[in-house]
Order: C-alpha cells, then sequence, then structure tokens
C-alpha cells in the first residue's frame, strides 16, 4: 500500500519521537547508575523519559500547535505513570476522519518494532470494530499483510473471550481487539470490570498453592491483584495484562475521552494506566485537549491535497416542502451524477456508481408511526412513485442489516440507493457515496455533525479529470433554514478533524461561495513555453521515463545481496544497542527468556521479514539462510531467544545493501548513457509546466503579498494565493519575487506534478522553479524545514538533486542534448540556510 505524502510525514514524526525517546532512556539510565554509585536518590525528573523526549522535540520546534487564547500554543508533555511506577509513552496522532487512522496504527507497530508481544487495540463501536477486524483476519487486507511483516508471519487475533498463553505472548503477535461501549467509558469500574471478570491465564502465574512464588511473584509486581484472603495473585486477565505490558492502541480516542463529566475521563485514563502498558498511541479526529499528546496534526487541506475526498460540498436546503419533495430532488441528482459516470466509463474506463445515502427518523419494525419519516416509507416512496428497481435499495439498521456482504464497489452490485438512520453514522465507508439526503424535519445539526464524512471519500483516492460533478459531495436538506444547513455542515467537518475546508462549503445558488477558478501565466509570460527535464532511461534507440522497478530493482544482482557479518550475541553492548533502538522500553528479558520446548526456530519468520523490500521470496529466503549460517555456532536456543534482534539486523541491512546497489546500478547507467537527465526534441519525454491549472477559492481567500500589501508581479502565474504557501515556503516565495536577480518564479502546484524518480522508489517533488534574469538559469529547489534537515530521506534527496544536477550539466557542456536549453541548478534549500545560499546562487553567473 503506497502511502500518501502526509501518513509517510506523520510516520517520520513518529520517528522522531521514538529517537527522542530512545535518547532519553538511555541518558536516564546512565544518569541513575551514576547517582546510585553514589547512593543518591534519583530525581523523579530522570524517571520520566517520555517528558524528557517530549521536551526535546519541543525545543526542537518541530511539534505542532494547539490553539490556546487566540494563539497557537505548544503544551507540556502530559504525563502518565503506569500502576507498576513506570512512567508511560503516550502520544496521539490527530488524522481527519478518512485519512487512515487504521493504516498508521498498524504502521506505527512496525516503528515501535512490536513484532512480538501483545496489543491491546480498543475501538469505541461495534461498527468500527467490526470493521477492524475484518480487516486483520483477511490476509489478503494490506492490514493484515502489514501485520504478518512485522511479526514475521506469527499474528494471533484475539477477541475478548479468546485464551492465550504465555508462549503466545513470547512468539507471537497478540492483537486483541476490543470494544468498549460508553456504559464502560464513563464508568472507570465497568471498564475494569472487562477484565477482572475473567481467568485461565493459567501459563502467566505459578501455582495457587506455592505460596513462596505467589509472594515473590507480589513482590516483584505489588499492584497485582490477589484473591479475597490475599494468599495468591488472581489468574485473571488485568492480571496477565499488567505481567505482559501490552500496547494499547485507543482508535477514535476523543470517544474514549468523550464523557461530559470531566471526571470519568481522567477515571478512564487512570484504568488504562493500570493496565501497565508499556506505550499508548492514540488515533483521533478530534483529540481531548489536556489529556492527549498531539504529536501529529494533519488538517482536512492535507487530504484535499492527496485528492483523498471530494470537495466542494454542495448544499440543497428546503425549508418549506415535504421530504418527498427533497427525495426527489436527491434522485434528480443522483441521475445526473450517473449520467457523468455512464461518460467516464466510456472515456476513460474508469467504474464509478454513485450512491444516496438517505437519513431517516425510524427504521425499526414498531416504530411506524404518523408524524416520523420511516425507513419504509422512503423505500416504497422510491419503488412506487419514483420508479427506483428495488434491488437498487437496502435498508441498513440495527435490526436490517441488508449490506452485509455487499461488496459496494464491484461492477456486480446494483446498490445505488441506502437508507438508514444511526447504523452508517461510524466506521462505514464507500467512497461510491455522492449524496447525502437528511428528511430530519428536527434540525438535522446533529445527524450532519455524524454523517457528513460518509460521503466525501474521493473514488481511489484521485480526481476525476473533465468532470467536477463527480469531484464534488451534495446535502439534500429537509425543512431547515440553509444557513443553519451550512453551520450544521461546518460543524460536522470540524467534528471529523477535516480542519482548514469551511471554505469548500457551498450553499446553492448563494454567491461568494467557493468556486472553481482557473490560474494562469501572467500577461507577460505567456508566449513562453517552459519544459523541466526528467530521468530517462534508454530502450533501444529510443528513450523513455524511467521505472523503478524495471530499471532499477531489476538490474541489480540479487544474489549479492547479504546482511554481513554476524552478530556477536555475547556482546552486551551489542544487544543493548539492539535492544534499544528495538523496544522504547528498555529490556525484554520478560518476553525472550524462555520458551516452549517444543518452538522451532522457524526461516519463514526471517523471510517475512523482508517481503517489502525483496520482491522475490526465494531471494529473500537464501539472505536470511545465510544470514543465520553465520551464526550455527550458536544453539537453536539462543537464536530463537533473539530472533527479534537477529530479524532487526537483517532487515536494517539487507535494506541498506539494495539502497547501495540501486545507487551503483543508477549511477554506472549513468556512466554509460542509458539513464540521461535531459530535455529532448521529442515533447512526450519532457514535462511540459501546464499553462493552467484549477484550484477552489472562496471570496475570503487572500492573495499573496509582500510588505506593506505590495502586489506580487514576478510570479509565473496569476492569482497567486496565500493559502497555497507555508511560512517557510511564503518567505521564500516573497525573496524570489523582490530578488533583481529573478526573471519569474513559481511554486509547483500539486496537481502539476513534476517530479524527479531516483534510485529509491519514492520520487522527489520540487517545491519551486524560478528563472535568472541574466542567462535565463532555471533554478529547480525544494525547502525542507529544520526538523527534517539531517534525516535519512533529506540526505537522500539532496544526493539526487545533486548527481542529477551534474549530470544536466556534463550533458550541456558536451553538448548531448537534442535541444538548446539554459543551464540548470538543483538545489535543497534548508530554513536556517536558505537566504546565504540564494543569495550566493542568484549571484553567481556561471
Amino acid at each position: 500500500m503506497q502511502l500518501k505524502n502526509y501518513q509517510q510525514q506523520a510516520l517520520e514524526q513518529l520517528d522522531r519521537w521514538l529517537d527522542a525517546l530512545k535518547e532519553a532512556r538511555l541518558k536516564g539510565e546512565k544518569a541513575r547508575e551514576a547517582l546510585e554509585k553514589s547512593e543518591i536518590d534519583t530525581p523523579e525528573e530522570l524517571k520520566n523519559y517520555p517528558h524528557a523526549a517530549w521536551k526535546s522535540l519541543k525545543e526542537q520546534r518541530v511539534l505542532p500547535g494547539i490553539p490556546k487564547d487566540g494563539n497557537i500554543a505548544i503544551p507540556d508533555y502530559i504525563a502518565r505513570t503506569a500502576d507498576s511506577g513506570e512512567p508511560i509513552p503516550h502520544i496521539c496522532l490527530k488524522i481527519p476522519t478518512g485519512g487512515g487512522k487504521t493504516l498508521l496504527g498498524v504502521a506505527a507497530l512496525e516503528r515501535i518494532k512490536q513484532d512480538t508481544g501483545f496489543v491491546l487495540w480498543i475501538v469505541p463501536t461495534r461498527a468500527i470494530y467490526e470493521q477492524t477486524i475484518a480487516a486483520f483476519r483477511t490476509r489478503e487486507h494490506p492490514y493484515r499483510q502489514m501485520l504478518e511483516r512485522i511479526s514475521g508471519g506469527k499474528v494471533k487475533l484475539l477477541q475478548k473471550a479468546d485464551r492465550f498463553t504465555k508462549q503466545d505472548v513470547e512468539s507471537r503477535l497478540c492483537v486483541m481487539m476490543l470494544m468498549l461501549p460508553s456504559v464502560n467509558r464513563q464508568k472507570n469500574k465497568e471498564f475494569l470490570k472487562i477484565f477482572r471478570d475473567s481467568g485461565g491465564y493459567t501459563s502467566f502465574f505459578p501455582e495457587q498453592d506455592d505460596a513462596t512464588a505467589n509472594e515473590e511473584l507480589s513482590a516483584q509486581h505489588p499492584d497485582l491483584e490477589k484473591n479475597t484472603s490475599g494468599d495468591w495473585v488472581k489468574q485473571s486477565l488485568i492480571n496477565t495484562l499488567k505481567l505482559i505490558r501490552p500496547t494499547v492502541i485507543l482508535d477514535e480516542a476523543h470517544k474514549a475521552y468523550g464523557a461530559k463529566d470531566e471526571k470519568d475521563n481522567r477515571e478512564f485514563v487512570k484504568s488504562v494506566n493500570r493496565l501497565n502498558p508499556r506505550f499508548v498511541l492514540e488515533l483521533s479526529a478530534t483529540p481531548k485537549i489536556g489529556i492527549s499528546n498531539i504529536l501529529v496534526n494533519i488538517s482536512g487541506t492535507a487530504l484535499k491535497d492527496e485528492e483523498m475526498i471530494k470537495l466542494p460540498i454542495e448544499i440543497h436546503s428546503f425549508g418549506n416542502s415535504d421530504w418527498k419533495h427533497t427525495l426527489a430532488e436527491t434522485q434528480k441528482k443522483l441521475n445526473q451524477l450517473e449520467s457523468e459516470a455512464r461518460k467516464l466509463k466510456e472515456r476513460k474506463n474508469r467504474y464509478v456508481r454513485p450512491i444516496a445515502l438517505v437519513r431517516v427518523q425510524r427504521t425499526g419494525k414498531d416504530q411506524r408511526q404518523q408524524g416520523y419519516i420511516h425507513a419504509e416509507d422512503v423505500r416504497e416512496y422510491l419503488i412506487q412513485n419514483l420508479s427506483v428497481p428495488q434491488n437498487q435499495i437496502r435498508i441498513q439498521s440495527s435490526e436490517q442489516k441488508q449490506l452485509a456482504g455487499e461488496d459496494l464497489l464491484s461492477e456486480m452490485s446494483a446498490v445505488c440507493w441506502i437508507i438508514t438512520k444511526d447504523a452508517l453514522k461510524e466506521g462505514w465507508d464507500c467512497s461510491f457515496a455522492y449524496v447525502l439526503a437528511l428528511l430530519d424535519n428536527t434540525r438535522a445539526t446533529t445527524a450532519m455533525t455524524q454523517m457528513v464524512g460518509r460521503v466525501m471519500r474521493q473514488p481511489h483516492a484521485q480526481r476525476i479529470e473533465q468532470n467536477e460533478a463527480l469531484n464534488q459531495c451534495y446535502i439534500y436538506c429537509y425543512n431547515q433554514d440553509v444557513g443553519e444547513a451550512v453551520q450544521g455542515v461546518r460543524a460536522g467537518l470540524e467534528n471529523e478533524g477535516l480542519t482548514g475546508l469551511g471554505n469548500f462549503i457551498r450553499p446553492d445558488g448563494e454567491e461568494n461561495t467557493p468556486q472553481q477558478i482557473t490560474v494562469k501565466l501572467r500577461s507577460g509570460y505567456k508566449k513562453l513555453n517552459i519544459f523541466l527535464p526528467q530521468v530517462l532511461h534508454k530502450e533501444g534507440r529510443k528513450w523513455r521515463p524511467i521505472d523503478y522497478d524495471r530499471d532499477i530493482l531489476s538490474a541489480i544482482n540479487w544474489d549479492e545481496i547479504d546482511a554481513g557479518e554476524a552478530m556477536n550475541l555475547g556482546d552486551e553492548n551489542t544487544i543493548l544497542e539492539i535492544t534499544a533502538t528495538v523496544d522504547i522500553q528498555g529490556s525484554r528479558e520478560t518476553l525472550t527468556d524462555t520458551f516452549d520446548a517444543g518452538e522451532q526456530l522457524h526461516l519463514d519468520y526471517f523471510v517475512r521479514r523482508l517481503t517489502d523490500m525483496v520482491p522475490n521470496p526465494w531471494q529473500a529466503a537464501r539472505m536470511a539462510e545465510r544470514f543465520l549460517r553465520k551464526h550455527k555456532k550458536h544453539d537453536d536456543a539462543k537464536l530463537l531467544n533473539n530472533r527479534i534482534y537477529l530479524s532487526e539486523v537483517l532487515r536494517r541491512r539487507v535494506k541498506d545493501d539494495i539502497d547501495g546497489k540501486a545507487e551503483s546500478v543508477f549511477r554506472d547507467k549513468v556512466g554509460r548513457n542509458e539513464i540521461r537527465f535531459h530535455l529532448e526534441t521529442d515533447e512526450r519525454l519532457d514535462y511540459e509546466l501546464s499553462k493552467s491549472f484549477e484550484v477552489f477559492v472562496s471570496s475570503q481567500e487572500r492573495s499573496l503579498q509582500g510588505e506593506h500589501g505590495r502586489q506580487i508581479q514576478q510570479s509565473l502565474f496569476e492569482p497567486v494565493y496565500e493559502s497555497g504557501f507555508n511560512n517557510l515556503e511564503r518567505d521564500f516565495a516573497l525573496y524570489l519575487e523582490t530578488s533583481d536577480a529573478i526573471y519569474w518564479w513559481h511554486k509547483i502546484a500539486a496537481r502539476q506534478a513534476y517530479s524527479l524518480q531516483g534510485w529509491r522508489r519514492h520520487r522527489v517533488y520540487p517545491d519551486f522553479v524560478a528563472c535568472k534574469k541574466d542567462d535565463g538559469k532555471l533554478l529547480i529547489l525544494e525547502t525542507k524545514g529544520m526538523h527534517l534537515k539531517g534525516n535519512e530521506d533529506t540526505t537522500y534527496k539532496q544526493k539526487l538533486l545533486e548527481t542529477l544536477e551534474k549530470t544536466y550539466s556534463t550533458a550541456l557542456e558536451r553538448g548531448t542534448m537534442e535541444v538548446k536549453e539554459p543551464a540548470a541548478t538543483f538545489r535543497m534549500m534548508f530554513e536556517d540556510t536558505w537566504k546565504e545560499k540564494m543569495n550566493k546562487l542568484v549571484s553567481d553567473n556561471r
């Protein structure tokens, strides 16, 4: 599954947190050891390494701010402590509805190296529970495949009533799904009762009649619950979790902390703390301020930029008509969309089947009464009055679950109408849902808050060219003022975490609402045809755009990929270093000291850890087998107990070797003129900067301006809007605007999608292109914040840009380009040094 840019950035931010956490923990341990030798008590702040890690990121200015008193502030870390006394690292990823929270939750397990052990995955509703567990159970689903890769094929999926053993936790990745009903969220004792009213976990505890062993266990873990007489430790699920210290993932965490009484929310936090979690990851669209440590804050505009959602939202409100008129108008819109979908199929062979969701007031069999709009009323009216075929209609409610087993994205499905009340308000997603009809004469603000996100997902996460009707979504409201409808939708967006999209609500017939406008070349530049070079690969006597799998990966000699020399498993320093990298909580001896006598070391465990990097499983098996053979002086028990560390080193070394050999392939082909970075006479091989592109803007949209309101004059395109720039990009653009050395400049729009392919799979997307006045030299530039300086991805991009610039310059010097073009510079500009480098760049006439 290809991650979106904002998802990749979220995981990079998680990596920064984990690195800071590891560093803070190791520093704290060294300091404590020194103090203990001097017989000095350890201060509490040295024990609280998560707080130190957060403080480090705060000082680096890489944490997202939150609104406070009209300003944006970065809050201090909100500490948590387990019943065992250990500090609990806990952070929140703020991801809007439709942004892939579950995907990021699974990916986070890989980042924290949760390849064995226990994960408690808590969800708030049955709909989300069923959707998540179905994905985890389906071996073809990307989520399950990621879990298989993380664990080396040893996933054990559990529900609350399922039993597991100590051996399961030590040798497998156990994921327990738990649905948390609202009553238990708000009553702390009820939540803990979920884990207390069960037994049967004998493998984690000594025999009940072994008084000595029970006393020792109680002394080591005084927070464990005992029987009423206090003779032995209860063999309950809650005690088991206290011992194994699960990673806790709170999906839709704002609902877990959603009680009206703030005291109840605090008690729920304490309840989770009592499980002794080693890590708490919250996934939420609207985190609870004062409880959640927000590490990542993704806005609705990020989803818009990635074409994940349909925009704008067009609202039709009928204040003085009956619900049947609203339904008839809904059908007109659906018919229009179906017509557009047929044209799309003919033109692009892309299948979309628009669906209307209809929210009613009643669905129960015994609830059909005068004065309320019932699901059966709507179904009958659709069939008898609007001539909708019966097989196109489904009712989804607690009693009638007609969508069960239906693949709505399949061309075999006929469904175009779904009637519901609350059954689809959470945990249901279908990108074919385009129209939401709210047949609620009680002013449907609540309904919009709950359901607006259900019709916003973009089919295939890709906007449809030349068909804006299929890029929008539509809401039809019965018996509601249009102004109230707009406010309801705006509230719905905010409650779904889709911040920054308020200007994309378009009331039908109202002016000054977001409109699509065309951004065009400025009048002074209209005659310019701007071509940018692309990375090309030779095929016979012709050239074509480079393909990473075909031209780079396939050219690697996979027989030469090697994971290096054996690890010294007796070297405590090496093991400590690997342990610190692998486990945020330190030593995992409690999970790896013992194993079942029947347990064996399986090659496929190591092979699965390589499947996302090595396309051929036979080669992956060869690499793993060769690596294990180098450790043959150790018996299987030693290797089995260290398999987590061995697999991590194997993966890391294989990745480094692949990257190195891929870079060699790329550079060798450049040297043999099999890869070139050129401008060609064949326009199909050059990237031509489009002369226009479309954006949605509202009447409140501000144009980018310089100091004292100075109008932009040197941008290649006009108009230029402020919302298209972050702070660093804005400062950079205004520098180009005021530079006497610059003829024109342009911030490359997402829809223009100019990119550079190198020796890694992910492309590089430059931010700016500018042209110098004196020599016409092109400057192709990417800006980076300080927090990204020095990381692996940034270092790679710097190397690629340097390589491509050298390749381009060499072609100019040798005259091998088939067209005469000016020189070009490809650079990365960092937040702390860009002015100095740009001053040198614009004054350099070479």
